[in-house]
């Protein structure tokens, strides 16, 4: 009776392994009769090396090249911006900024809790504007994202621009050529400040003043419900 027993279970447990052999060998030979993907070869730019040499010479190194020194002899400037919003003019620039910044008329923010309809649209168009911006800067980092050795490469570079530029500009007479840009604010802040330190002064308290913030967030404010 033991013995009869012990033969049917040898036999279920050979019919389990053929089954699960059968199932397995179908798997292997289903999977061999998918095709493979082809596999994607690397794409491969030609960078014209010779011709970025050359016009990398004409730009900046050759004696007729297109961006003479005095091109950038207006160091840490920013570019000039002038434009009028709601009947108002204004001479400065903004960033889109969130809450975190100050509320000076360089960084423009939404409207904490917006209230009114007009405050709601301005506050979803400067959100959105600001993170088309952010969505480009990130796209451009990761574009413009070098290893460790690219990176020290790049610095390598910069330096030896800037030794070479030291070396052409040794015997330049620099004193009078960086500060060229004459101040007309008036009566100077301080009493022996020159004229562009003046400038700069004022310009600095111009940028950090929270009533013009308020007017120029207003102006803002009123153009794109006009626009809406």
């Amino acid at each position: 009776m033991s013995s009869s027993s012990s033969s049917s279970s040898d036999g279920m447990e050979g019919d389990m392994i053929g089954a699960f052999q059968a199932e397995y060998e179908e798997a292997m030979l289903n999977l061999e009769a998918e095709p493979r993907r082809p596999r994607r070869r690397r794409e491969f730019i030609r960078r014209d090396r010779l011709g970025a040499h050359d016009r990398l010479y004409e730009d900046y190194f050759a004696d007729d090249c297109n961006y003479p020194p005095s091109f950038f002899r207006r160091r840490g400037e920013a570019p000039i911006v002038n434009f009028t919003v709601n009947g108002h003019e204004y001479n400065y620039g903004y960033y889109l900024a969130d809450g975190i910044y100050p509320s000076w008329p360089v960084f423009m923010k939404g409207v904490t809790l917006p209230q009114s309809e007009k405050h709601r649209l301005f506050t979803a168009a400067q959100s959105a504007w600001r993170k088309d911006v952010e969505c480009a800067f990130g796209v451009l980092k990761a574009r413009f994202s070098y290893s460790r050795r690219t990176l020290r490469l790049i610095m390598r570079a910069c330096v030896i621009l800037h030794n070479m530029i030291i070396d052409d500009e040794r015997d330049t007479n620099l004193e009078n050529i960086y500060e060229t840009v004459d101040s007309n604010v008036g009566p100077a802040i301080h009493k022996n400040a020159p004229p562009s330190l003046a400038a700069r002064i004022q310009m600095d308290n111009e940028m950090r003043d929270s009533p013009m913030y308020t007017q120029l967030q207003h102006d803002l404010i009123e153009h794109v419900w006009a626009n809406a």
